[in-house]
């Protein structure tokens, strides 16, 4: 498992208080882990390509 960093911004307007946001998540890959960044926040998207966090 590899620690990703990603940015999440918001895209529907009752998703939540903040409007952009990031944190890290961990995922086998950067695509696995836009999947489950994007789970954990229904209603933000990631908008960005998760960079990895050595």
């Amino acid at each position: 498992m590899n620690r990703y960093k990603v940015f999440m911004q918001r895209v529907q307007a009752n998703a939540g208080p903040a409007a952009n946001f990031s944190f890290q998540v961990q995922a086998v890959n950067a695509q696995m882990a836009k999947i489950t960044a994007e789970a954990q926040y229904p209603g933000y998207r990631c908008i960005n390509s998760p960079v990895r966090v050595i």
